[in-house]
């Protein structure tokens, strides 16, 4: 009994304009009323009663739900059970091409989904681009991939422009572009 009548303590002085400005009403299956105002009560509900005595409050037994009531409020608050699907057979593939003056090269790293990792460096046998060194590090991920007969795929790549080219959003000019674009 005394939690409630706390609690309505600290929430008035929390919220003394509301509680000055509009009528409180108070729903609880609790005799709060009467106890806050017997004469036996114990020094501070007393208090608590004179401080709460400025407000507009009013107590009211809370009326018992009725079970319609509450089975909306349970459906309409609840979230539909789902069955769990068990987990795809899923790899990562994160690829990273690079070039200097005189080497151009191509990292790929394969994660499955037990987190075995495969690591693999290819070396360019050519002079490449920036792009067309990440372009040959996604061929030589989706080419591993495909030994490995995995078809669900997540793949990282960290090179905005090759992104977007695959998902349509950047256009390849370049005829070797659209070449790696063609083929992947």
């Amino acid at each position: 009994m005394e939690k409630i009548a706390f609690a309505l303590l600290v929430a008035s002085r929390k919220l003394c304009p509301y509680f000055q400005a509009h009528p409180i009403v108070v729903m609880t299956n609790q005799p709060i009323r009467k106890t806050m105002n017997k004469m036996d009560a114990a020094g501070r509900l007393i208090k608590w009663a004179i401080e709460l005595g400025q407000f507009d409050i009013e107590y009211q037994p809370r009326a018992a739900i009725k079970a319609q009531v509450m089975a909306d409020f349970i459906v309409e608050f609840t979230y539909p059970y789902k069955e769990e699907e068990p987990p795809m057979k899923t790899w990562t593939v994160q690829t990273d091409g690079f070039t200097t003056r005189k080497v151009g090269g191509a990292g790929v790293v394969l994660i499955s989904l037990e987190k075995e990792t495969l690591k693999y460096v290819v070396r360019l046998q050519f002079l490449a681009t920036n792009n067309e060194a990440e372009y040959e590090a996604l061929l030589i991920g989706l080419s591993l991939a495909k030994a490995l007969r995995e078809k669900n795929l997540i793949i990282q790549v960290d090179y905005q422009l090759i992104i977007g080219q695959i998902k349509g959003d950047y256009e390849a000019k370049e005829e070797r572009m659209q070449k790696y674009l063609k083929i992947i």
